[in-house]
């Protein structure tokens, strides 16, 4: 992994730091030197986290609790985060409905994984654009997307549209900030061994190539400021290649088939 913390001397920030590939991303900042500011909805976790942080490697972890589908709690970390000097924006929170078929989803659960997923790390891409334009050395941002964000996929429709939404946006801010001296990279990781898969209604036993955050954050790290998009694992790349590839009806169609078969067979 590249010297992270001298090639964007400042702050982290990470959203979704709490678990997973946030907390991944969290270990490895830390163990590289670099200070921190965790975001996530759940304090005690932020706590805990910051604990072993702190005890392990020495650097300083403050902790903002935030529940991002919260557009007035948005705003508020954004005045909060004003006059930090933040180099490295991690945009990892997010989370999926369960799995299933569009109209039978809640609405309200979909409206609060829309915020989570779309507008607020849209409002953080500009907020911090603005932030980075105005330091002296290099900035970066990450965002966490998925290889669903690459395609349609039935049964999964408005996680997947929440993840396009994302990775549109990260495409056209790579081009439109490397001007600034600021790195955009967009982390779409596949199938990944954390709680979020099993609260979409999907069993370990369905997930293709199942990879630890711990590997997907290790990746992502080594792609920033080498190109704007980093897929982890090798299949996960072959299978957006030749989704990619396929005419929409089918690549849909194939997407859908998957997705019943892995919903039908993590039944109980």
């Amino acid at each position: 992994m590249q010297n992270i913390s001298q090639r964007y001397p400042g702050l982290a920030l990470i959203t979704g730091a709490s678990s997973g590939i946030g907390e991944q991303f969290a270990y490895a900042l830390a163990k590289d030197g670099m200070d921190l500011i965790l975001v996530a909805r759940r304090k005690p976790e932020l706590v805990a986290l910051q604990k072993k942080l702190i005890f392990e490697y020495g650097v300083s972890v403050f902790i903002q609790p935030c529940d991002l589908s919260n557009p007035v709690a948005v705003a508020d970390l954004l005045a909060e985060l004003a006059d930090k000097d933040i180099s490295l924006l991690i945009s990892n929170a997010g989370f999926g409905v369960p799995k299933g078929a569009y109209i039978d989803a809640d609405m309200a659960d979909m409206q609060d994984m829309w915020q989570v997923n779309s507008l607020s790390p849209a409002l953080l891409a500009q907020f911090f654009a603005k932030k980075f334009k105005n330091r002296n050395s290099l900035s970066a941002m990450i965002f966490t997307g998925s290889i669903e964000g690459e395609s349609a996929f039935p049964y999964s429709s408005a996680y997947a549209a929440s993840k396009a939404f994302l990775h549109s946006l990260v495409y056209g801010l790579a081009v439109e900030l490397r001007p600034l001296g600021i790195d955009v990279l967009l982390l779409a990781p596949g199938a990944t061994d954390t709680q979020a898969p099993i609260n979409q209604g999907i069993s370990r036993d369905q997930l293709v190539g199942l990879m630890a955050p711990a590997a997907v954050v290790d990746q992502a790290l080594a792609k920033l400021g080498r190109g704007p998009r980093c897929i982890p694992g090798w299949h996960n790349r072959v299978f957006v290649y030749l989704l990619s590839a396929l005419p929409v009806k089918v690549s849909t169609s194939l997407s859908a088939w998957g997705m019943l078969q892995a919903m039908r067979k993590s039944q109980p």
